[in-house]
């Protein structure tokens, strides 16, 4: 079906409807990632309409990632703010507009976040930038694949100079390398980029003039995400990564700083500085939760119920088991019998396509029997050269060749899952042995 036979977006120009063809190709072949920048891109009544009921902005709203209140606010909740952002809303989350964004991209299947985390309105006042970075790739709430950014911007009379254009960035961890494109936020301009591990963005420092200063930068920004994306570009699940500002320009061999400048660099020095222990501080938060996990899990383990069948019982914890049946290829624990105990029989399971193990059974340091576990079910019989009447210690070791361990799959060194340890009495194993 061509662009002139499809159902126009009323909320959408007419120009960047009909042009869809034409900004996909410009998109496509962007580099340094794909990215396009579209004029016009509301319908200018509806575009006026936004800009009138932009929020004021909401101190409440500007707490920044390491929790100071900063001059950033953004509103997610943008079906709250007025009739034009309710309208807004409801339009994001359509089948024509997602299939729009879908044209404009050439990304398939496009879903909104609900709850827009990160984006809707945000505001950034005098003396506000925003370092280049790449944004967070998986939203672990929802399960999905972040894959395209669309930012309307809201600046009318919006100068060059004032700062604040959005950037692109090539690589901006080479500053000597790195190569910037700009745009500057004027009024109902979008830029549309591809979030993946090198789509670097950001704007520099806003400076308005000291009469205009009750102005600030608006914008409208919009995560478009999939439930895949493809293999090439998944990467492990990160937040948003940052890279700070490289040394002013001024900053040569032979340059005598003035006032100014000592505070610029004071500056850069302090954001580093904020940002080093905020990552000094995440990486604490982590390994306390890491240990807090081992410990968990630790004890999860000695909780572990051995299944036991016949008048016998386990005494206190067990070394080498997990709660879901699995075993090391070494665990032991203490029995304690109900009624003398002539042998036990293990029933396990070893998985399809595991190598044959020998599988020794042990009492009080003691081989009491030995076999062979292949794939699927196996029984191992022990039998004691005399009735065990008190609390012994059982020993099971596992031999086999290692294994590969599938990516992704159970990284715990285990060797069979235990369905069943049953205790042989005297009297059942004499019945056994007449009716043999």
């Amino acid at each position: 079906m061509t662009a002139e036979r499809r159902p126009a977006i009323p909320q959408i120009s007419p120009a960047a409807y009909e042009e869809a063809d034409q900004i996909r190709e410009r998109f496509v072949n962007a580099k340094p990632f794909r990215h396009v920048v579209i004029e016009d891109f509301f319908d200018p009544a509806f575009a006026e309409r936004l800009l009138e009921e932009f929020p004021t902005f909401d101190k409440r709203l500007a707490k920044a990632e390491t929790g100071e209140i900063g001059g950033k606010a953004v509103n997610t909740k943008i079906a709250t703010i007025g009739p034009a952002y309710e309208d807004l809303y409801r339009l994001l989350s359509t089948a024509p507009f997602l299939e729009y964004a879908s044209r404009l991209s050439g990304i398939e299947g496009l879903i909104l976040d609900p709850a827009m985390y990160g984006g809707g309105t945000h505001e950034n006042l005098h003396g506000q930038d925003l370092d280049p970075h790449v944004d967070f790739n998986y939203d672990q709430s929802s399960q999905l694949h972040r894959r395209l950014n669309l930012i309307v911007y809201l600046n009318k009379g919006w100068r060059s100079e004032w700062g604040g254009a959005i950037e692109i960035h090539s690589n901006p961890r080479k500053p000597q390398e790195n190569r910037i494109q700009g745009w500057d936020p004027i009024f109902n301009r979008a830029i549309m980029f591809e979030t993946n591990e090198y789509s670097w963005h950001g704007f520099p420092k806003i400076e308005l003039p000291e009469d205009k200063r009750s102005l600030s930068r608006k914008s409208i920004s919009i995560y478009l995400y999939t439930r895949d994306r493809p293999a090439e570009e998944i990467a492990p699940v990160h937040a948003t990564f940052y890279v700070q500002r490289p040394l002013p320009g001024f900053a040569v061999p032979g340059y005598t700083l003035r006032a100014e400048d000592v505070t610029d660099l004071t500056t850069l020095l302090a954001r580093r500085d904020k940002w080093i222990e905020m990552y000094q501080k995440a990486e604490l938060d982590n390994s306390r939760n890491t240990t807090a996990l081992h410990s968990y899990i630790s004890h999860l383990e000695k909780c572990g119920r051995v299944p036991l069948v016949g008048y016998i019982k386990q005494e206190g914890a067990v070394a080498g088991f997990y709660p879901d049946l699995w075993t090391t290829p070494r665990f032991t624990m203490k029995l304690s019998p109900l009624a003398p105990v002539a042998g036990l029989t293990l029933k396990g399971l070893r998985p399809e396509g595991w190598p044959p193990a020998n599988v020794i059974m042990s009492v009080n340091g003691q081989e009491v029997g030995r076999g062979e576990a292949v794939s699927g079910s196996f029984v191992i019989e022990g039998r004691f050269s005399a009735p065990q009447a008190g609390a012994f210690d059982l020993g099971i070791r596992v031999e086999a060749p290692p294994r590969e361990k599938p990516a992704g799959g159970d990284m715990r060194d285990i060797a069979f899952m235990l369905i069943e340890l049953r205790a042989r009495h005297p009297r059942t194993a004499l019945l056994t042995r007449v009716k043999g």
